[in-house]
C-alpha cells in the first residue's frame, strides 16, 4: 500500500521554519534586504510629468541623462543607472509619438515633433553603442543564433509552366483543336534544332493533354534533344465571392492541369508559330474608385491588370473564353492581375523579343522586393503569355514616380520620372553630386538605363532649385538617350522662360559606363507647360507638349550637337483636354489626345468631333510643315470620352481610353468602360475596336502597346513567343531595391568594418565580403531551397560574437536584404535552465529597436509605439536578471515561499522536494 501526504503539510512546516505565516507573509517580504534600486517603471508617470518631459525634449534637452536616473540604493551597480536612463529616454520617445496624435496640430508642430523624435532615436542608438555595461551587454538590434536573409534570389530556371488548360486528363483539350502548328527550337552546343510540331500528325488520336505531350516528346526525342513537355497538376483552391456586403466561401472545384516545359541541361528553348496576328496589350485599373459615393473620400481598391487582345482572326483562329474569366469580350486572350502593390501603370511598350515592358508606380513590396520609401518605380517585364519575367525596382529612398519608358532595338530599356530623397548611382560618378537632392524635399528628374537582362547600366539625376520631372525618354540610333521634361525653375544649363518650363536633354555613356550630359535646352511658354511626347527622327527630336492649354509640336535639329529649334506647330486650344502620346510612323508623326475642340489645326478633318470631349488622332509630316496630307480624326460618342494611351503599328493608330457614353458601334457594358480603337487617320475609318469593363463595372486603361506579330496559336496553349528565360540575373541590385553604395557594418569586439554593395554583387560575393569584414569570425553560407537562393550568417565557433549594424537610413542595405540588425552568437543552457552566450561573458540583450522608426502617418506611429514598448520590456528583463543575480539564495527562497503562500501555490523547487520524498516513501513501503 502506497503512503501519501498532503503537500500543504510540508508547506506549513517550511513556513514555520522560515518564520513565514499566514499573517506574516507581508512582514517577511517587507524585511527582505534591498538588493536593487527601485526601477522608474515601478511608479506610473503622471500626464503632467510626461508633458514636461516632452516639452524638454522639444526644447532641445537630451533624452538620455544618466545623472537624472537617481538610484535609491547606495553602492548599486552603474548598470542600473544606464538601464534607467535608457528606459526614460524611450519613455520620452513614447511621449513624442503620442503627442503626434494630438488634435489640431499645425504642420510646423508636426514637423517639429517628427524631427525631435528622429534626433532622439539617433541619440538612443548612439548611447547603446557607446555604453559600457559591467555585468551585461546590450545591442539595439536582435539577438540570434543565426541571421537569415529574407531576400531570395532565383536560381537558374529549368521549367516553364503554362496556365491551366483542362480539368480532365481523359477528354480532348479545346486549346488543341483545329490547325495547331508551332516550332519548338532547342539550342544545344551552339546548334539550333528546329522541331516542327503539327498536331495533324496525330491522326485520329484524341487530343488529350497526355496524348499531345507524348506526341510532342516523340518529336523532340527524334531530334536528339533533352528538353521535354510534362503535365503539371494545379490543385483546386477554395473561392470567395461577394454577396452584398458579405464574403461567401465556395467549395473548391476540380483540379486543373497545365503543360510544363522542362529545359534540358545546357539547352535553350524558344517557341514560334508560322501563323501570326496583331496583338494589343492593355494595362488597366479595375474596381469602383469610390464605392461609398462620397466626394470627400477616395476609398476604392483598384486592381491593376494586364490584358491581351487579338485584333485579326483571318489567319489565326479567335481566342476562346477561358472558364471562370469574368468580363470577357471577343478577342481577349487573357486578363492577368498584377501585384496588389502596383498603384498605377504609367507606360507600356513591346520589346524586340516580343516581351511587354511596363512602367509602374508601386507603394509596397512588389514581386517579393521590399521598397525603401513610400513609393517607388518598378520596371516589369512580361512574356507574350502574360507571365512575369522580372521586376526591377528603382531603389529610391523616399518617393519616386515613373513617367517615361523606351526600349532600344538591341533590347536596352530606359525609364524616366521624378524622385525625391536619396538615389545612388549604379556606377561611380554616374550621378551628380546631389544624390539626395540638392534641394531637400523637392523632386528631381531621373533617367535610368538597363541592359537587355534588366541589369542597371547607369542612372542620371538632374535637379533645378524647384520641382522638376522627366516625362518622356527615347533612344537615338547611336545609343544616345534623350529626355524631355519640365521644371518650375531653370534646369542646370537651361534658360528661364516662366512658370513650368519644358526642357530636352541628351545623355551618352561611353564603354566604361561614364555618362556625359550632351545638352540641356529649355523651351515653352510663359505659363504652365508640360511635355507629353518625344520621338527621335534621324538627327532631329520632335516634342509634343501642352502649353497654356494648347497642343504644341516642336522639331529640334541635332546635326550640330546642340538642339536647334527649326519648326513649331500649334494645333490649338485643347479646351481642357490633354495629349496622350506622340509616335513616329515612317516620315510622319502621330499625336493622340483628348479635346473638346472639334477644330484643331492639324489638317483635314477625316472624322468629325461628336460632342463633349472626344479622343483624336492627328497625322502630319515629321518636319511639321503644313501639307495636303495632314489630317485629324476624332473618335467618341455624345458623352465625354478620353484617350489615355497610343500605339502605332503598320500604319494603324491604336487608341486606348475611357468611354463616356455610346461609342461608334459599341454599346455600354459597365458603369465606366474602357475602349480600344484602331483609326485610319487618312480616311477617318475605324478598324478593329472593343469596349470592355472590369470589376464592379469599372475599367480604366492607362497604357497600351501593339505587337504586329504578337498573337498566334501559342496563346491558346499558354506558351510564350520567343525564348524562355532560364538564367535570371543574380545581381542584388537587379533583384531588389538595393542600390550600389548601400551599406551595413560588421562589428567584432571593438573593430567595425563596413560592407558596401557594388553594382555587380551577388549573394556569393556578398558572403565573401561579410566573411572578410568579420575577420573570418562569421560562417556565411548561401543555400538553395524551392528554386531560390538565400544567405545565412552564423558565428564560426562558440566564442565568436558577430554584431550586424545597419547603415545610414537612406543607404541601409540590411532592411532590403532582410537581415536582422543585432548580434549573432552561440548559446547554451546554464544550470538554471536559462539560455546564455557560450563565450562566458555577460548576458546579451537585444532591444530589437529599428533605427528607421518615424511618425510620418498613423500606421507608422502605431508601429513606433509597439517597437518602443517591446524594447522597454527587454530593459525590464535585464533589470530583473540583475536583481535576481544580486539576491542571496536564502532570500530568493524566502521571497518565493512568501509569494507562494500568498497565492496558495507550492514553489517549484519545493514541489521537486515533495516528489522526491513521495518516491522515497513509496520505495520504503513497497509501493514503488
Amino acid at each position: 500500500m502506497a503512503v501519501t501526504f498532503d503537500p500543504n503539510i510540508l508547506l506549513s512546516y517550511y513556513q514555520a521554519r522560515s518564520g513565514v505565516g499566514g499573517a506574516g507573509v507581508a512582514g517577511a517580504t517587507g524585511t527582505s534586504t534591498k538588493v536593487a534600486p527601485t526601477a522608474p517603471w515601478s511608479k506610473t508617470a503622471t500626464p503632467a510629468q510626461i508633458s514636461e518631459t516632452v516639452k524638454a525634449a522639444l526644447a532641445g534637452k537630451k533624452l538620455v541623462d544618466e545623472n537624472a536616473a537617481q538610484l535609491d540604493l547606495p553602492g548599486a551597480s552603474a548598470d542600473y543607472k544606464k538601464l534607467f536612463a535608457l528606459f526614460n529616454g524611450l519613455e520620452t520617445l513614447t511621449g513624442l509619438a503620442n503627442q503626434m496624435n494630438a488634435k489640431n496640430l499645425t504642420a510646423l508642430e508636426k514637423s517639429r515633433i517628427s524631427s525631435t523624435f528622429a534626433k532622439g532615436l539617433a541619440e538612443i542608438s548612439t548611447y547603446i553603442k557607446s555604453s559600457d555595461f559591467e555585468q551585461l551587454r546590450m545591442t539595439q538590434g536582435e539577438t540570434n543564433t543565426v541571421a537569415k536573409a529574407k531576400l531570395t534570389v532565383p536560381k537558374s530556371q529549368t521549367t516553364y509552366v503554362t496556365g491551366p488548360l483542362t480539368s480532365s486528363s481523359t477528354e480532348a483539350v479545346p486549346a488543341f483543336e483545329g490547325d495547331v502548328r508551332f516550332t519548338m527550337s532547342v539550342e544545344r552546343v551552339n546548334v539550333v534544332h528546329d522541331v516542327e510540331i503539327d498536331l495533324a500528325g496525330m491522326g485520329g488520336t484524341p487530343r488529350t493533354l497526355a496524348n499531345v505531350i507524348n506526341y510532342v516528346n516523340g518529336q523532340l526525342d527524334a531530334a536528339g534533344v533533352d528538353s521535354r513537355l510534362k503535365t503539371e497538376r494545379i490543385p483546386a483552391q477554395e473561392r470567395e465571392v461577394k454577396v452584398g456586403s458579405k464574403t461567401v466561401k465556395l467549395p473548391a472545384g476540380p483540379d486543373q492541369w497545365a503543360m510544363k516545359v522542362t529545359v534540358g541541361i545546357g539547352e535553350k528553348v524558344s517557341f514560334s508559330a508560322p501563323a501570326q496576328a496583331p496583338a494589343v496589350y492593355v494595362a488597366q485599373g479595375v474596381g469602383d474608385p469610390n464605392p461609398d459615393g462620397k466626394s470627400t473620400t477616395d476609398d476604392g481598391v483598384i486592381q491593376n491588370q494586364l490584358l491581351k487582345f487579338q485584333t485579326d482572326t483571318s489567319v489565326v483562329g479567335a481566342p476562346s473564353q477561358t472558364p471562370g474569366q469574368s468580363n470577357w469580350v471577343e478577342g481577349r486572350v487573357f486578363a492577368e492581375n498584377l501585384d496588389a502593390q502596383v498603384k498605377t501603370v504609367r507606360a507600356q511598350t513591346v520589346g524586340p523579343d516580343g516581351s511587354v515592358y511596363m512602367l509602374a508606380d508601386v507603394n509596397g513590396e512588389v514581386e517579393g522586393q521590399t521598397i525603401k520609401g513610400s513609393q517607388d518605380v518598378a520596371l516589369l517585364k512580361y512574356d507574350s503569355a502574360g507571365k512575369l519575367v522580372y521586376a526591377r525596382t528603382l531603389g529610391a529612398a523616399e518617393n519616386a514616380t515613373g513617367l517615361g519608358l523606351a526600349v532600344s532595338a538591341d533590347g536596352k530599356v530606359a525609364i524616366a520620372g521624378a524622385v525625391k530623397g536619396a538615389l545612388h548611382g549604379a556606377t561611380e560618378g554616374a550621378l551628380n553630386s546631389g544624390t539626395t537632392g540638392t534641394y531637400a524635399g523637392l523632386t528631381d528628374s531621373f533617367v535610368t538605363v538597363f541592359n537587355a537582362d534588366g541589369e542597371e547600366l547607369w542612372t542620371q539625376r538632374r535637379g533645378a532649385k524647384q520641382d522638376d520631372e522627366a516625362s518622356n525618354v527615347a533612344f537615338g540610333a547611336d545609343g544616345t538617350v534623350y529626355v524631355s521634361g519640365r521644371s518650375k525653375s531653370t534646369m542646370p544649363g537651361g534658360e528661364a522662360i516662366g512658370g513650368w518650363d519644358n526642357y530636352v536633354q541628351g545623355f551618352k555613356a561611353d564603354a566604361a559606363g561614364k555618362v556625359q550630359t550632351l545638352f540641356t535646352q529649355s523651351f515653352g511658354s510663359a505659363g504652365v507647360d508640360r511635355t507629353k511626347g518625344l520621338v527621335v527622327d534621324g538627327d532631329a527630336l520632335v516634342t509634343a507638349s501642352v502649353e497654356e492649354g494648347r497642343a504644341v509640336l516642336r522639331r529640334f535639329d541635332l546635326s550640330s550637337g546642340a538642339p536647334e529649334l527649326v519648326a513649331t506647330r500649334d494645333l490649338g486650344d485643347l479646351q481642357g483636354g490633354d495629349i496622350a502620346g506622340l509616335a513616329l510612323d515612317g516620315g510622319d508623326v502621330v499625336l493622340v489626345g483628348t479635346t473638346y475642340n472639334g477644330a484643331l489645326a492639324a489638317g483635314t478633318v477625316t472624322r468629325a468631333h461628336n460632342g463633349g470631349s472626344d479622343a483624336f488622332a492627328a497625322r502630319m509630316g515629321a518636319n511639321l510643315e503644313f501639307a495636303a496630307g495632314d489630317g485629324i480624326a476624332y473618335y467618341g460618342g455624345i458623352g465625354n470620352d478620353k484617350a489615355t494611351s497610343l500605339a502605332v503599328a503598320d500604319g494603324k493608330v491604336f487608341i486606348g481610353g475611357s468611354a463616356g457614353g455610346d461609342l461608334p458601334d459599341l454599346a455600354p457594358v459597365g458603369k465606366q468602360d474602357g475602349f480600344l480603337a484602331s483609326l485610319d487617320v487618312a480616311s477617318g475609318e475605324v478598324g478593329w475596336s472593343r469596349r470592355f469593363t472590369g470589376k464592379d463595372g469599372f475599367a480604366a486603361p492607362t497604357a497600351i502597346a501593339v505587337d504586329t506579330k504578337g498573337a498566334s496559336v501559342l496563346d491558346r496553349m499558354g506558351l510564350p513567343t520567343g525564348m524562355i528565360d532560364t538564367t535570371p540575373s543574380q545581381r542584388l541590385t537587379a533583384v531588389s531595391a538595393i542600390r550600389a553604395g548601400d551599406q551595413f557594418s560588421i562589428r567584432i569586439g571593438q573593430t567595425t568594418r563596413t560592407v558596401t554593395i557594388e553594382d555587380k554583387d551577388t549573394l556569393d560575393t556578398l558572403a565573401t565580403k561579410i566573411r572578410r569584414a568579420s575577420g573570418f569570425n562569421a560562417k556565411v553560407t548561401v543555400s538553395t531551397a524551392q528554386g531560390a537562393r538565400t544567405l545565412k550568417i552564423e558565428p564560426i565557433n562558440t566564442r565568436s560574437i558577430v554584431e550586424i549594424v545597419a547603415g545610414k537610413v537612406d543607404k541601409d542595405a540590411l532592411e532590403l536584404l532582410g537581415i536582422p540588425e543585432g548580434v549573432v552568437r552561440a548559446t547554451e543552457m546554464n544550470k538554471a535552465g536559462k539560455s546564455v552566450p557560450t563565450d562566458g561573458k555577460g548576458m546579451l540583450y537585444g532591444l530589437g529597436l529599428p533605427n528607421d522608426l518615424n511618425l510620418s502617418n498613423a500606421e507608422q506611429i502605431r508601429h513606433a509605439l509597439a517597437e518602443i514598448v517591446a524594447a522597454q520590456g527587454i530593459i525590464r528583463n535585464a533589470y530583473k536578471d540583475l536583481k535576481t543575480a544580486a539576491t542571496p539564495e536564502s532570500q530568493r527562497r524566502q521571497e518565493e515561499i512568501a509569494a507562494a503562500a500568498a497565492s496558495g501555490k507550492v514553489p517549484t523547487y519545493l514541489q521537486n522536494q515533495i516528489s522526491s520524498y513521495q518516491a522515497a516513501l513509496q520505495r520504503l513501503t513497497g509501493g514503488g
